[in-house]
């Protein structure tokens, strides 16, 4: 993490949100819509964020850092998918810094929509005394307002902030179901972050949470990221967005170079993919590497939204095995 001198100057707030979630909820799409920057790299599939990060949104006289963690995994999964120890480590150490945790629950996902995952009620009963939040995301593919209303009574066992809200109308499966909730959310906010349905009102919310203190940042930065970091991640995230099942999760980007020019701020970068095998590579490549321009476009896309300014981008593929992989 880089370091930053705080800015001491009186009327200044500062909130710290950490966000967990299980894999592929949606977290990092909500922090960027948070933050109105793409700060986080996104995809479709699961493992995408890989560490820990910071995101900035300052406004006013408020600043709020917004702490995105890898999707809380097992030991087995962690082992099964290659993924790194930053897995296990860094939502408990994102929740000790945090002054509010909030949690988004994926309610799209038709086997774990009516329960939270005991990992997530286990680092919430560790940080019981820290403010929390829930956020049912993805509610755009969720047809039934009156399903939607079950999901949440489930998630908060029919209570806010630990009081017990009424429980008129509720359907009555779900009553004689017994399913694992948080009681002690103190607000639950239902949104779409992929369409940024909601998003608003829980920016609100959280800027509300503020209180004062010291900037940790100051105005014009947007994220703890090396702009290395970034693009290294963009490229892993586009790699899951375009290729099948375990692939990509076999591939290692590595940043080769790195230029910005000094006056135009336009940026220059090549990544080099290291993979397992020459058959893993061609995958990666394609037809006469048409689906490797296809993911080179899609990164600099993105890249361009992050910083804006233009970016150039090269990746080369590099079947050469290794230890790691």
């Amino acid at each position: 993490m880089r370091n930053y001198k705080s800015i001491i100057s009186a009327g200044k707030k500062l909130v710290k949100v950490g966000i967990i979630g299980m894999p592929n909820s949606g977290k990092s799409t909500l922090i960027n819509d948070l933050s109105q920057r793409r700060s986080c790299p996104t995809s479709s599939k699961v493992h995408t964020t890989r560490a820990q990060s910071m995101a900035i949104f300052t406004e006013g006289d408020t600043q709020v850092v917004f702490i995105d963690t890898p999707g809380l995994v097992n030991q087995k999964e962690q082992k099964k998918f290659n993924l790194e120890k930053t897995f296990i480590r860094d939502p408990k150490n994102a929740l000790k810094e945090a002054d509010v945790i909030g949690v988004v629950h994926d309610t799209s996902n038709v086997y774990g929509r009516e329960k939270l995952d005991i990992k997530i009620v286990n680092l919430l009963e560790h940080h019981r005394d820290s403010p929390s939040f829930l956020v049912l995301n993805k509610i755009d593919l969720l047809k039934s307002k009156r399903k939607l209303l079950d999901i949440a009574r489930i998630l908060t066992e029919s209570s806010i902030d630990g009081s017990p809200v009424p429980r008129q109308g509720v359907n009555e499966e779900c009553k004689h179901q017994e399913y694992k909730g948080w009681p002690h959310f103190k607000e639950v906010f239902m949104i779409s972050a992929l369409y940024g349905d909601g998003v608003e009102d829980l920016r609100s919310h959280i800027v509300r949470q503020a209180k004062p203190a010291e900037w940790m940042f100051p105005e014009e930065i947007w994220t703890d990221q090396r702009a290395e970091d970034i693009i290294t991640s963009s490229v892993q995230a586009k790699l899951l967005d375009f290729l099948p099942q375990e692939i990509p999760y076999k591939l290692r980007p590595e940043l080769e170079y790195f230029d910005i020019n000094s006056s135009t701020g336009v940026m220059t970068t090549c990544v080099t993919v290291k993979s397992p095998s020459k058959r893993i590579s061609s995958l990666v490549a394609g037809t006469a590497d048409g689906r490797l321009k296809q993911i080179v476009q899609s990164v600099q896309d993105d890249l361009q939204n992050t910083f804006h300014n233009f970016v150039r981008v090269k990746i080369v593929l590099d079947p050469s095995p290794s230890d790691s992989l």
